[in-house]
């Protein structure tokens, strides 16, 4: 009898204690989440679709004439879609389980340029497995872009925008701060500190 009270009473301090590892995971699972942007798609500017150009002589007349009518009125209503990522680092390795990660709210700022622009949050949650990346998700951006930057001409102005949402785009004039919100098995979980997600990189802070 007393050897099976021995037995019981380490059995439950090895499954504490893993309960205890496996939490410890989870927690270590949101403070080191890494982000990046991955793409950018369907970039309009005024209604004109530049997603698929390199410069601006790809623009015809009547799209050309409509976005420089846009500017002249402080009116270049720009709409895009950026696309992020997210990588939880945690496999198990360490010691315990994989601990996988549901993302529930990512409330974001966008930022141009280094300016603050718009912000908003995402529409639905995203698994993230443990180990492993998610499938990149939709920022939805609507922004008035001549509000944002009022201080550049024409044609600097189009250059950014190709630069973040054109046929090459590389958009490194983006950063999304956001707020990381998970669901774990031990409850959910909010990160203590904004992160800064960038396009050439995973960033965990």
């Amino acid at each position: 009898m007393i050897l099976r009270s021995i037995a019981v009473i380490v059995l439950l301090l090895v499954t504490s204690c893993a309960s205890i590892r496996d939490m410890a995971n989870s927690i270590m699972s949101l403070k080191d989440m890494q982000f990046r942007v991955v793409r950018v798609e369907n970039m309009r500017v005024a209604g004109v679709n530049v997603s698929r150009l390199n410069n601006l002589k790809g623009l015809s007349a009547t799209d050309a004439y409509n976005l420089l009518q846009a500017y002249h009125t402080k009116k270049l209503q720009t709409t895009f879609t950026v696309f992020v990522e997210a990588r939880n680092p945690n496999d198990g390795s360490g010691g315990g389980k994989p601990a996988s990660l549901t993302l529930k709210a990512l409330p974001w700022k966008l930022y141009i340029d280094d300016r603050p622009s718009v912000s908003g949050d995402i529409r639905s949650e995203v698994a993230i497995p443990g180990g492993g990346t998610s499938d990149p998700f939709p920022l939805e951006i609507s922004v008035d872009l001549s509000s944002v930057i009022n201080d550049r001409g024409y044609e600097d102005l189009m250059a950014l925008a190709l630069s973040i949402g054109g046929l090459n785009s590389e958009p490194t004039k983006l950063i999304v701060e956001a707020t990381p919100t998970v669901s774990t098995p031990y409850g959910v979980m909010t990160s203590p500190r904004p992160v800064r997600i960038v396009n050439t990189e995973f960033r965990a802070k």
